[in-house]
């Protein structure tokens, strides 16, 4: 389980510290790094023995005619979840190194355990990754992909749900959201990682309230300390099979995401998933005609109102203007239209070609 680089590593730091040579040896005898070069690759016998008895192993004058190829020196176990994965030896006169060995041992030990861990956790980010990209484009449940969702800790169990993160500061996003992704799921049956430039996933699995309300929760917090945070909430699907229906809808939902700079769920943007792609003079016709020549002011006036669920007090407050001031301001824009936003149907279309025309500047649809 020793890769020759990390035993070249441990080789180097320990030689760092130590005036004597290392030697750092596979289980099957093989020296994979020496500060004596020239016996790289050689077969260590003393080194088998460690390896086969998991012991420590002194060898001096009296006993090295028994390991040919050796030379005098101590030789410890490296072990890994109580397996011998790589053996480190000491050249050396045993009585001045026995107090340093065993510290010498644990340092290797730390070492290795930390490469092989991050080796482990390496590959399960990409087993991760692997398997979001395959159900959320539909691949079907074949020998490889089935192998690979068995190799989880955890069982995938509908219900499901697709979250999508993105942060512009693509720097602070990889040295932010993945470390507060291993501590928000540490242990929980998620599957989470990188999808694509900017863009994190998550996939929740028996994702019923009391598991994903936490989650949600946590999210919104974060954001709250990075503003520029963006996520968007997928639908809540039963099958595998329909994980790319909420995968998309967790893309829809985090353009919108985008235009409002809040956590944003499907269901709140679904009407607006229905507009399918279309030419951008059909879509500009719409909402100029509707929309007339409103300026700035009028335009900002109009969506004030609607963020805060057509209450005229709550929409003075937000804007800072006395109710009559925007009683005035709304009458004005009814005069320009021909719709009256305080008049249900009309304030649908008014919506709708403000919601269209953010999204075609932004080029969302």
């Amino acid at each position: 389980m020793l890769t020759k680089k990390l035993a070249e590593d441990i080789v180097h730091q320990t030689m760092l510290r130590l005036r004597h040579n290392i030697n750092v040896i596979s289980p099957s005898g093989v020296i994979l790094a020496s500060g004596d070069k020239m016996r790289v690759e050689n077969i260590h016998e003393g080194a088998l023995y460690v390896a086969q008895t998991k012991e420590t192993l002194i060898i001096n004058e009296e006993n090295i005619a028994l390991y040919p190829n050796t030379k005098p020196g101590i030789n410890m176990p490296i072990m890994y979840q109580d397996e011998v994965v790589g053996v480190i030896g000491i050249t050396g006169d045993s009585e001045d190194m026995l107090e340093i060995a065993n510290l010498v041992q644990l340092t290797t030990e730390i070492m290795a355990h930390q490469a092989i861990v991050e080796s482990k956790s390496e590959w399960q980010r990409k087993n991760n990754d692997y398997i979001f990209e395959a159900l959320v484009h539909g691949s079907k449940l074949d020998g490889t992909l089935t192998e690979r969702i068995q190799k989880l800790p955890f069982a995938l169990s509908g219900p499901f749900q697709v979250i999508l993160v993105s942060l512009n500061e693509a720097s602070y996003a990889e040295n932010t959201i993945p470390f507060f992704f291993e501590d928000l799921f540490y242990k929980q049956p998620i599957l989470a990682g990188h999808s694509q430039l900017q863009e994190y996933y998550i996939l929740l699995t028996n994702c019923v309230e009391q598991n994903c309300r936490p989650i949600i929760k946590a999210l919104r917090k974060q954001k709250q300390k990075l503003p520029s945070l963006q996520i968007g909430v997928g639908p809540v699907v039963q099958h595998l099979s329909q994980l790319p229906y909420s995968y998309q809808g967790a893309k829809t939902a985090l353009k919108f995401a985008a235009i409002n700079n809040e956590l944003t769920f499907f269901e709140d943007v679904e009407l607006y998933s229905l507009f399918k792609p279309r030419e951008s003079e059909e879509v500009q016709a719409f909402y100029r005609r509707v929309l007339k020549n409103l300026d700035a002011k009028q335009l900002e006036t109009l969506q004030s109102f609607f963020d805060c669920n057509l209450q005229l007090k709550h929409c003075a407050q937000q804007l800072n203007i006395h109710r009559h001031t925007l009683t005035y301001r709304l009458n004005k824009i009814r005069e320009l239209t021909g719709y009256d936003p305080q008049y249900f149907e009309d304030a649908v279309l008014l919506k709708m070609a403000c919601t269209l025309r953010t999204l075609q500047t932004m080029k969302a649809i």
